[in-house]
């Protein structure tokens, strides 16, 4: 029986039974799509999100009614004001809060569960308008996406042992900025950042390859992906990205935890348009080169001992904020994040005939505090040295790092670029700041800062290699690891912490003279399992994806032809024509920093003794 059918202006015979969508592509319509930036970020022809259309009155998504059958009299719009309207509302989610209203829903299903636990009213929760709660510049909190369950409250105070998070029975979890490392542990708590629901949801609608697939939690960091894009087109972008990202990223792209994407991520991060695609873990083996030496220095010269590792900033803000008087024992080396921005802007910069001003440094890091690490107002080296060299007005004024992306800012990045990681090919890294040693890569998980400053220092003592480079002991999953090593007629004490609460009980050991106190050379990291646990990293991260990442960062190691800091061509390089030598007048003032201390706003909440 023939069917009559309307289809925009026309009224149109079917003699033939037929689908919607098959109507659509006889007739040659297309749907309307509006010129918003947004929709060229949308990695999925198909998205159902955007791909509308009205039938009899009603907006609906091409995707569910593409294979409904047509019936007589039915009503077809391609564009009307019903449409428009809901389309540009769907667009301005994306726009004013990144985040795909299908995949928001898809999440609704935490909050169900979390209802039906008992933790929250859901018909309460929809009338919330609290503002968000930002830890600056790192963690942000949307209290009315929150279902109460406090697992972050938990997290931040009876693991890390921190105290920044509290919880409120009328307005939810609340900051103390003060007290706040910005490590980000919090975020993998949150149970509405969790993939599993929205994953399912997302393969089936075609929609994994979209950077706006992941979910976004209650508990999230401060997404900066747009400040790269527009510098992609007005600066000299460099990039970096830490030793940790290299076994993690792959995990936002669907690869199995572990996945080692080394040369495919330096050619993603070229079609980006990166001018420059270097490698954190260059500046790792450049960080080694600074704190072996500077640990040789107070070893040989009485200085204070233990001397503790300086790479992890939420445990460089724990101990200026809670332990304040053990600061002198922090080696001064910067982290790797923040020697490779002062030697981009100069060295680099220098060599490449880059005006520094122009320069634009993006860091792709594991962990959420590396953001706060960079706004640090000391870390301008870089300024200071262009300054000193009569380059720069008095008023002009730019920071080592520009921007820090954790891993899955990066992976939606690539993502709004239409870069599919695992179909990249495998490239090299740049020239000047891109090769690294075995040594550099390890410093990704928990022992490996330590593992890697030791193959360098007791060479330098000695004048004889390590017998045996790995110490399995200090690569463990174990909270507190110690080891002794002969050096020189001695024997050195060195122990690897991980996570702050852990932390806390070794700096109260060294505050009262304690065990740890005997100690020479003790490396912090803030988050379990180090870097590969960062609060910046894909979600899930649980002891099975950390103990994959930490067995990929330890076969980097093993197939580098050179695997030991101080025998990197390129940093030797840098300090034959830059530099001069470790610990010198110029290394200083770019390589070394001091601390703050931070304690007098919680000065009556230090951390008690255990």
């Amino acid at each position: 029986m023939p069917l009559t059918i309307q289809l925009d202006q026309q009224t149109l015979r079917i003699d033939q039974p037929g689908d919607v969508l098959g109507l659509l592509q006889r007739e040659g319509k297309t749907l309307y799509q509006p010129e918003w930036q947004e929709l060229q970020w949308i990695n999925n022809p198909g998205c159902p999100l955007v791909n509308l259309l009205e039938v009899d009155g009603r907006v609906v998504s091409l995707l569910l009614w593409a294979n409904r059958p047509l019936r007589d009299g039915m009503v077809i719009r391609t564009r009307s004001e019903a449409l428009e309207a809901e389309l540009t509302e769907r667009l301005q989610q994306l726009r004013n809060r990144g985040e795909c209203r299908f995949i928001r829903h898809l999440q609704e299903f935490a909050a169900a569960e979390a209802e039906s636990s008992g933790l929250v009213n859901l018909e309460t929760r929809s009338a919330w308008q609290f503002e968000p709660r930002i830890s600056v510049p790192s963690i942000f909190h949307d209290p009315n996406v929150c279902v109460r369950c406090q697992a972050c409250v938990d997290e931040c105070n009876m693991f890390q042992w921190v105290g920044a998070l509290r919880f409120d029975e009328k307005l939810g979890v609340l900051f103390d900025d003060a007290k706040c490392t910005r490590c980000g542990q919090c975020i993998h708590r949150c149970p509405m950042g969790m993939r599993k629901i929205p994953n399912a949801g997302a393969r089936w609608m075609g929609c994994m390859r979209c950077p706006f697939s992941r979910p976004l939690g209650a508990m999230r960091e401060v997404d900066q992906t747009q400040q790269v894009g527009e510098a992609l087109e007005t600066k000299y972008v460099v990039v970096q990205f830490a030793p940790a990202v290299r076994a993690t990223l792959g995990e936002e792209f669907g690869m199995p935890p572990g996945s080692l994407t080394v040369g495919q991520l330096y050619a993603a991060l070229r079609r980006l348009g990166c001018r420059q695609v270097w490698d954190t873990n260059f500046a790792a083996d450049l960080t080694i080169m600074e704190e072996g030496h500077e640990f040789l220095h107070r070893l040989q010269n009485s200085g204070r001992l233990p001397m503790f590792t300086s790479c992890s900033p939420a445990w460089i803000r724990y101990c200026e904020t809670f332990y304040p008087d053990l600061i002198p024992h922090l080696s001064t080396a910067k982290s790797p994040q923040q020697m490779f921005g002062a030697a981009a802007k100069t060295y680099a910069a220098q060599k490449l005939g880059v005006d520094p001003r122009q320069m634009f440094v993006v860091s792709i890091m594991p962990c959420t505090a590396k953001k706060f690490e960079a706004s640090r107002p000391e870390m301008d080296s870089a300024c200071r040295y262009w300054r000193q060299q009569g380059l720069l007005e008095p008023h002009e004024h730019f920071p080592d790092v520009d921007v820090v992306l954790t891993s899955r800012e990066a992976a939606k990045l690539l993502k709004m670029a239409k870069i599919h990681l695992p179909d990249m090919p495998e490239e090299p890294p740049d020239s000047l700041l891109g090769r690294y040693t075995g040594a550099a890569t390890i410093f990704g998980r928990t022992g490996g800062v330590m593992e890697a400053a030791l193959r360098t220092a007791y060479e330098l003592a000695t004048g004889q290699p390590l017998p045996k480079l790995e110490f399995e002991t200090l690569g463990t999953m174990e909270g507190m690891k110690t080891a002794s090593i002969p050096l020189d007629g001695m024997t050195l004490r060195v122990a690897v912490v991980h996570t702050l609460g852990n932390a806390r009980e070794v700096c109260q050991s060294v505050r009262e003279g304690g065990q740890f106190a005997q100690f020479h050379f003790i490396e912090f990291m803030a988050c379990e399992g180090g870097c590969i646990g960062g609060g910046g990293q894909p979600i899930p991260t649980d002891l099975s994806t950390r103990k994959a990442r930490t067995y990929a960062l330890n076969q980097d190691d093993r197939r580098q032809p050179v695997r030991k800091s101080h025998l990197n061509p390129e940093i030797q390089q840098l300090y034959q024509d830059f530099l001069q030598k470790p610990l010198g007048h110029l290394s200083h003032l770019l390589l070394h920093t001091s601390y703050v201390d931070r304690s007098q706003p919680i000065s009556a909440e230090k951390a008690p003794s255990l």
